[in-house]
């Protein structure tokens, strides 16, 4: 099977690691695998340096711009794919309205918890998906409740890609180190894990917190950091390629998010022996398996997540428990796994099409 699989994303983030991961996997299994990868991303320099996988360097913009438009026509002419491939939220629409799927069956990797939205544009551009591949059961329902029909929705989890799972010692504890895993961008909590620390530390609690990732927000929320009662105790390490080590030396993740559609990072820090604490919102509940694999936090107050992370740090016991949860959880939760699925219904769609 010949795959043009498209990312548009500018930055190294979770989407267009998965994507790296995942057709890396299917050119593994034979399949001829073209990337289409906005120029001069990391995303690109990554597909380069694989080995295994064609790159279409795509101009930089909107979905909608002119040159993204023209790259997309042409590689679609001049690959001829029996099927076509999106994986975040730009390709989609980049690529309906270049038409690059035309005539050929059409995935899209669906990882937003919002549903379409009502207009004419958006209509198009759902109606001509032959397959989404939703990362949870709630971004299933949220396309369901944007009118796309049942039958053109599978949930497709994404996997962690191979030497994922890291084995170390337990931490020696205290001092305790947590640590959070993230783009700053206005929605994944750093700023409650800075609250809960100068809590924490003001009751007389030996700890500290490492940051791992970077975003427009990260200078006010460090700086916010740096001039508090704590300052020593927090570490904004940036985008690091040594994030399962990292997690593995930590006693707990923190994750205060205000939107998750799957939860990645969370199976990434299960694999890595470090336990999870999560907001209760969008897809973390069904990740962690009803809560069997992570303590769940269904607030956003610092006093409450004050409090969870104290209770955690304070019962290792507890902790090893999760942590044993979530490495047998993580296992499953494999690259391999996911291009089964993914294989499957693009022989399908392919077979389907004639």
């Amino acid at each position: 099977m010949r795959i043009l699989a498209v990312d548009l994303g500018p930055e190294r983030r979770g989407g267009q690691q998965q994507t790296l991961a995942l057709t890396r996997e299917l050119a593994r299994r034979g399949h001829e695998v073209w990337v289409a990868a906005r120029a001069g991303s990391p995303l690109a320099a990554d597909v380069a340096a694989a080995g295994g996988l064609g790159l279409v360097p795509v101009s930089g913009g909107s979905e909608a711009s002119p040159l993204v438009l023209l790259d997309l026509a042409r590689a679609a002419r001049r690959l001829r794919p029996d099927v076509v491939y999106a994986g975040e939220a730009r390709a989609h629409g980049a690529v309906v309205w270049s038409r690059a799927a035309r005539r050929r069956p059409f995935a899209v990797h669906r990882r937003y918890l919002a549903p379409p939205r009502h207009n004419p544009l958006s209509w198009v551009k759902y109606a001509l998906v032959d397959r989404f591949f939703a990362v949870s059961g709630v971004v299933r329902e949220a396309l369901l409740e944007g009118g796309v029909p049942p039958d053109r929705v599978v949930v497709v989890e994404d996997g962690l890609p191979p030497g994922s799972e890291v084995e170390a010692p337990w931490p020696e504890e205290p001092p305790y180190r947590l640590a959070h895993v993230g783009a700053f961008d206005g929605q994944k909590g750093q700023e409650v894990v800075v609250a809960v620390v100068e809590r924490l530390a003001a009751e007389g609690l030996d700890v500290s917190a490492t940051f791992l990732g970077e975003g427009p927000e990260r200078p006010r929320i460090e700086a916010a950091a740096r001039s508090g009662p704590a300052a020593a105790r927090f570490t904004f390490a940036g985008s690091v390629p040594d994030v399962p080590r990292r997690l593995a030396a930590s006693h707990l993740l923190v994750q205060p998010s205000r939107a998750e559609a799957g939860g990645l990072v969370l199976v990434e820090a299960m694999a890595a022996g470090c336990p999870v604490a999560v907001a209760e919102v969008g897809g973390t509940r069904e990740v962690l398996d009803d809560g069997r694999a992570g303590r769940l936090v269904a607030s956003s107050d610092p006093a409450a997540w004050t409090g969870a992370v104290r209770e955690l740090l304070l019962a290792p016991e507890e902790r090893r428990r999760l942590q044993a949860e979530g490495r047998a959880l993580a296992a499953r939760r494999t690259i391999g796994a996911t291009a089964d699925a993914v294989e499957r219904e693009l022989t399908a769609l392919l077979r389907d099409a004639g």
